[in-house]
């Protein structure tokens, strides 16, 4: 694709590795939207075949490299640093958009909104006979967890580059980007519509302890009281209720 001439500028940006299943889905959703923008493929040396996908869409990609990282945020990181568009939103391995009108509803809303820091939208899950439901952000607000996905937001990449993912926290950096956008008083908008079709298997859901763990960390090193003292006794009590049913599980 050619990078966009039309204002908002969007880069896409899809960070992988060895997600050979996965990673085609994800390409198509991007490059079948009806919205000119940058798309960037972040790989971090996958040796499943991965590779061979991308380089099949070539031609459709604006940029794709294939390095190794020191984790998914290093490679955001990176994807950043090789994006030139205004706005930039993180669609990873295994997530797609909902249709191909989304990232031009998004550029709209942009304008609508007079150009605020970060937009976000809802996403629809998967349930066990791989229907979708729908699941609704929340307004703005500061949490002891995300209150929207990630890979359902746009953020300013100016504010990506004036602050970077801290890659020392390995499954809630993106947490602790948009709780530090929060206290700086950026200017976030919720898109009450459905932006994308979330993939349940990413690590942050199949690591759910270490993630909130993580989540922990953050707030710990982020928040100040009394919102610091009342997330970490929600966090510990959901690792506590967790290990009480676990145990009451093998019993």
């Amino acid at each position: 694709m050619n990078n966009p001439t039309t204002k908002p500028s969007i880069t896409i940006i899809t960070v992988v590795f060895n997600g050979v299943n996965l990673i085609e889905k994800t390409i198509q959703s991007v490059v079948c939207q009806t919205y000119p923008l940058q798309y960037i493929v972040v790989d971090g040396a996958s040796n499943d075949g991965t590779m061979d996908i991308v380089r099949r869409y070539d031609s459709q990609i604006s940029v794709s490299v294939s390095a190794k990282d020191d984790g998914i945020y290093d490679a955001m990181n990176k994807g950043v640093a090789l994006s030139d568009g205004d706005w930039v939103c993180f669609l990873n391995c295994g997530d797609v958009f909902t249709d191909e009108h989304v990232v031009a509803k998004v550029a709209g809303n942009i304008a609508l909104h007079n150009n605020p820091d970060i937009l976000y939208g809802d996403i629809f899950t998967r349930n066990s006979n791989g229907e979708l439901r729908l699941k609704s952000a929340k307004e703005p607000c500061n949490l002891h967890r995300m209150y929207f996905c990630h890979q359902a937001s746009f953020s300013k990449r100016t504010l990506l580059e004036a602050y970077p993912f801290d890659i020392k926290h390995r499954l809630s950096a993106d947490f602790k980007f948009f709780k530090e956008c929060f206290y700086r008083k950026c200017i976030f908008v919720h898109i009450h519509h459905p932006l994308v079709v979330y993939d349940m298997s990413g690590i942050s859901n199949t690591h759910r302890e270490a993630g909130i763990r993580d989540n922990i960390a953050v707030i710990k090193s982020v928040d100040k009281y009394p919102s610091k003292f009342l997330f970490l006794l929600r966090l510990y009590f959901v690792i506590y209720w967790g290990k009480m049913r676990v145990k009451k599980n093998h019993h």
